[in-house]
Protein backbone atom coordinates (compact mmCIF):
# COMPACT_ATOMS: atom_id res chain seq x y z
CA UNK A 1 0.00 0.00 0.00
CA UNK A 2 2.80 2.19 0.88
CA UNK A 3 4.82 1.32 -2.11
CA UNK A 4 1.40 2.36 -4.47
CA UNK A 5 1.00 5.63 -2.17
CA UNK A 6 4.00 6.44 -3.29
CA UNK A 7 4.30 5.80 -6.54
CA UNK A 8 0.78 8.21 -7.30
CA UNK A 9 2.92 10.81 -5.26
CA UNK A 10 5.98 11.06 -7.51
CA UNK A 11 3.62 10.10 -10.53
CA UNK A 12 1.54 13.38 -9.70
CA UNK A 13 5.00 15.52 -8.58
CA UNK A 14 6.24 14.57 -11.99
CA UNK A 15 2.91 15.50 -13.79
CA UNK A 16 2.89 18.77 -11.45
CA UNK A 17 6.42 19.73 -12.85
CA UNK A 18 6.66 18.57 -16.26
CA UNK A 19 3.77 20.65 -17.17
CA UNK A 20 4.52 24.22 -18.71
CA UNK A 21 2.30 26.85 -17.46
CA UNK A 22 0.51 28.91 -20.41
CA UNK A 23 1.64 32.36 -18.99
CA UNK A 24 5.61 31.16 -19.29
CA UNK A 25 5.64 32.92 -22.88
CA UNK A 26 2.99 35.45 -22.04
CA UNK A 27 5.47 37.85 -20.58
CA UNK A 28 8.07 37.51 -23.45
CA UNK A 29 8.84 41.20 -24.91
CA UNK A 30 6.48 42.66 -22.67
CA UNK A 31 8.05 46.00 -20.40
CA UNK A 32 6.04 46.96 -17.35
CA UNK A 33 6.79 49.98 -15.56
CA UNK A 34 4.98 51.85 -12.75
CA UNK A 35 2.98 53.43 -15.06
CA UNK A 36 1.67 50.98 -17.56
CA UNK A 37 3.43 48.41 -20.02
CA UNK A 38 4.09 48.15 -23.46
CA UNK A 39 5.02 45.64 -25.92
CA UNK A 40 8.50 45.05 -28.28
CA UNK A 41 8.81 43.76 -31.55
CA UNK A 42 12.15 44.32 -32.86
CA UNK A 43 15.60 45.30 -32.33
CA UNK A 44 18.30 47.09 -34.24
CA UNK A 45 21.89 47.60 -33.59
CA UNK A 46 24.97 49.12 -34.99
CA UNK A 47 28.73 49.39 -34.27
CA UNK A 48 28.98 53.03 -33.13
CA UNK A 49 32.82 53.38 -33.32
CA UNK A 50 35.47 51.24 -33.48
CA UNK A 51 37.15 49.94 -29.93
CA UNK A 52 38.07 52.46 -27.44
CA UNK A 53 40.95 52.81 -24.95
CA UNK A 54 38.82 50.39 -22.69
CA UNK A 55 39.26 47.94 -24.98
CA UNK A 56 35.05 48.15 -25.02
CA UNK A 57 33.45 48.28 -28.60
CA UNK A 58 30.38 50.69 -28.20
CA UNK A 59 27.32 49.60 -30.28
CA UNK A 60 23.60 51.19 -30.14
CA UNK A 61 21.02 49.06 -29.47
CA UNK A 62 17.21 49.98 -30.54
CA UNK A 63 14.65 47.81 -29.48
CA UNK A 64 10.93 48.78 -30.71
CA UNK A 65 7.79 48.73 -29.55
CA UNK A 66 4.74 48.64 -31.50
CA UNK A 67 3.76 51.18 -33.54
CA UNK A 68 7.40 52.30 -33.98
CA UNK A 69 9.18 51.43 -37.08
CA UNK A 70 12.71 52.46 -38.90
CA UNK A 71 12.83 53.69 -41.99
CA UNK A 72 15.85 52.89 -43.96
CA UNK A 73 15.72 55.22 -46.56
CA UNK A 74 15.23 58.34 -44.06
CA UNK A 75 17.80 56.83 -41.26
CA UNK A 76 15.61 57.39 -38.39
CA UNK A 77 12.74 56.23 -36.60
CA UNK A 78 8.49 57.00 -37.61
CA UNK A 79 5.38 56.35 -35.97
CA UNK A 80 4.10 55.95 -32.65
CA UNK A 81 5.11 53.81 -30.18
CA UNK A 82 7.94 52.81 -27.32
CA UNK A 83 11.14 52.53 -27.74
CA UNK A 84 14.25 51.20 -25.62
CA UNK A 85 17.77 52.86 -26.67
CA UNK A 86 21.53 52.80 -25.26
CA UNK A 87 24.58 52.46 -26.25
CA UNK A 88 26.33 49.10 -24.68
CA UNK A 89 29.98 48.39 -24.77
CA UNK A 90 31.27 44.78 -25.44
CA UNK A 91 34.70 43.12 -25.45
CA UNK A 92 33.67 41.67 -28.97
CA UNK A 93 34.49 43.67 -31.94
CA UNK A 94 31.79 42.15 -33.70
CA UNK A 95 28.28 42.00 -31.85
CA UNK A 96 27.40 42.68 -27.98
CA UNK A 97 28.50 39.98 -26.58
CA UNK A 98 26.69 37.58 -23.87
CA UNK A 99 27.25 39.16 -20.43
CA UNK A 100 25.30 41.14 -17.60
CA UNK A 101 25.63 45.10 -18.84
CA UNK A 102 25.39 47.27 -16.08
CA UNK A 103 24.28 50.84 -16.23
CA UNK A 104 27.02 53.12 -16.57
CA UNK A 105 25.96 56.34 -14.63
CA UNK A 106 29.25 58.10 -14.78
CA UNK A 107 30.01 56.87 -18.53
CA UNK A 108 33.38 55.43 -18.19
CA UNK A 109 32.77 52.66 -21.28
CA UNK A 110 33.95 50.32 -19.80
CA UNK A 111 33.39 46.76 -21.32
CA UNK A 112 30.10 45.09 -19.96
CA UNK A 113 28.38 48.61 -19.56
CA UNK A 114 25.64 50.39 -20.64
CA UNK A 115 25.01 54.66 -21.22
CA UNK A 116 22.86 57.13 -22.55
CA UNK A 117 19.76 54.67 -22.27
CA UNK A 118 16.38 56.49 -23.00
CA UNK A 119 12.94 55.05 -23.32
CA UNK A 120 10.50 56.68 -25.26
CA UNK A 121 7.03 56.02 -24.09
CA UNK A 122 3.83 56.95 -26.25
CA UNK A 123 6.16 58.95 -28.51
CA UNK A 124 4.94 60.39 -31.85
CA UNK A 125 8.75 60.55 -33.41
CA UNK A 126 7.23 62.94 -36.26
CA UNK A 127 6.21 65.39 -33.55
CA UNK A 128 8.50 64.98 -31.37
CA UNK A 129 5.55 65.00 -28.67
CA UNK A 130 5.78 61.91 -26.19
CA UNK A 131 7.58 60.45 -23.30
CA UNK A 132 11.53 60.38 -22.65
CA UNK A 133 12.76 58.57 -19.30
CA UNK A 134 16.31 58.72 -18.79
CA UNK A 135 18.34 55.58 -17.21
CA UNK A 136 20.22 56.15 -14.60
CA UNK A 137 20.31 52.53 -13.14
CA UNK A 138 20.08 49.02 -13.80
CA UNK A 139 21.33 46.08 -15.78
CA UNK A 140 20.55 44.10 -19.45
CA UNK A 141 21.59 40.36 -19.52
CA UNK A 142 22.07 39.73 -22.88
CA UNK A 143 21.69 36.27 -23.96
CA UNK A 144 22.45 35.03 -27.89
CA UNK A 145 19.37 32.75 -28.53
CA UNK A 146 21.06 31.85 -31.85
CA UNK A 147 18.78 33.06 -34.68
CA UNK A 148 17.26 35.12 -31.63
CA UNK A 149 18.54 37.50 -28.46
CA UNK A 150 17.67 38.24 -25.07
CA UNK A 151 17.55 41.52 -23.81
CA UNK A 152 16.49 40.84 -19.66
CA UNK A 153 15.82 44.14 -18.89
CA UNK A 154 15.87 45.91 -15.15
CA UNK A 155 16.41 49.51 -15.05
CA UNK A 156 15.34 52.40 -13.99
CA UNK A 157 15.25 56.45 -13.54
CA UNK A 158 16.46 58.51 -11.04
CA UNK A 159 13.30 59.61 -9.44
CA UNK A 160 13.06 55.07 -9.17
CA UNK A 161 10.62 54.20 -12.37
CA UNK A 162 11.48 50.86 -12.74
CA UNK A 163 11.41 49.11 -16.10
CA UNK A 164 11.20 45.04 -16.10
CA UNK A 165 10.48 42.65 -18.81
CA UNK A 166 12.61 40.42 -21.84
CA UNK A 167 12.74 41.39 -24.88
CA UNK A 168 13.20 38.14 -27.29
CA UNK A 169 14.00 38.42 -30.88
CA UNK A 170 15.50 39.29 -33.59
CA UNK A 171 18.13 42.46 -33.43
CA UNK A 172 19.28 43.28 -36.78
CA UNK A 173 22.24 45.32 -38.21
CA UNK A 174 21.76 48.78 -39.27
Amino acid sequence: MKRKLLGMVLMALAIVTSCKNDNDDQDINIIRFNDGEFTLYRGYSHKYSDALETGATPFVINLLGEGVSYSTDAGKFTGTGSLVTGYFYSENIAEVKNGLYTIDIFSQKEIYTADSCKIYYNYDFAQDTGKIYTIKAGTFDVVNLGRLMSYKIDIQTADFIHFTGEFRGTVDPL
